[in-house]
């Protein structure tokens, strides 16, 4: 992924006077824990990573160059795709017959826990709602998939992890000449399946990194991170808020 849209958010300082000193209220944080700063970055429609994959699709299916042009730029072929961001929120409706991934968050992404909230809902085909991300040095795709419907994993299954209240299985897949933020490549995608779905939470990334590398399946650099929603064939809406402190 080439293109990126950036937000630049700020906070206002807030001054409370008071009629005497008093300390600063102490928050406990768990252990590892930190703040994630704002949202920086939209994964969209017109994403390159995203027009590359729809693209990919749509020549499998014997489409010209000019029918797949027309359909990354207009949505005019295979269905309809509103993807509306604002924020640290994002509004999606959907009903496509091919591959797209939209979402928020950051780039490069961190370890720090991810919080959000909203709703994920499908009324017919395959989509998920996860966190997810590429690392670079070695090129790798990773999703920790907090819900998902008519979704079936592929690849070999590594073993099982537990996190926020849940217990996640691992699997690893191989994904030959696909599209990537390097353009076309070979690359391993690591991936967390959650066992029962929810469409708010948080997600303590650095769990699953953990996890992950005790299978052997190391990362590299991070870069983009996003709570995404992807279908492959699919109808519905989210409505997703990152929630950054």
């Amino acid at each position: 992924m080439v293109f990126i849209r950036h937000l630049l958010l700020s906070f206002s300082a807030v001054a409370v006077c008071l009629a005497a000193p008093s300390a600063s209220p102490s928050i406990m944080l768990p252990p590892h824990f930190q703040r994630r700063g704002d949202s920086n970055f939209f994964l969209g429609p017109d994403h390159p990573l995203t027009l590359a994959r729809r693209n990919a699709a749509l020549e499998t299916r014997g489409m010209t160059l000019e029918e797949r042009t027309d359909y990354v730029q207009n949505y005019k072929t295979g269905g309809t795709v509103n993807f509306t961001p604002s924020g640290d929120s994002y509004t999606l409706t959907f009903n496509t017959t091919d591959d797209f991934v939209v979402g928020i968050g950051w780039n490069p992404g961190s370890t720090d826990p991810i919080k959000h909230s909203g709703s994920f809902s499908v009324t017919k085909g395959l989509a998920t709602l996860s966190v997810y991300g590429w690392t670079t040095d070695p090129l790798v795709e990773y999703y920790v998939i907090e819900d998902s419907a008519g979704f079936t994993q592929t690849g070999t299954q590594k073993g099982s992890l537990t996190s926020d209240g849940g217990s996640y299985d691992i699997w690893e897949n191989v994904r030959t000449n696909a599209p990537s933020i390097s353009g076309t490549q070979t690359f391993n995608q690591y991936i967390s399946v959650r066992r029962g779905g929810q469409s708010s939470g948080t997600v303590t990334i650095a769990n699953h990194f953990d996890g992950w590398k005790s299978h052997g399946m190391d990362l590299g650099t991070l870069n983009l991170q996003v709570v995404a929603v992807e279908t492959w064939n699919g109808a519905g809406s989210a409505k997703q808020t990152v929630v950054t402190n």
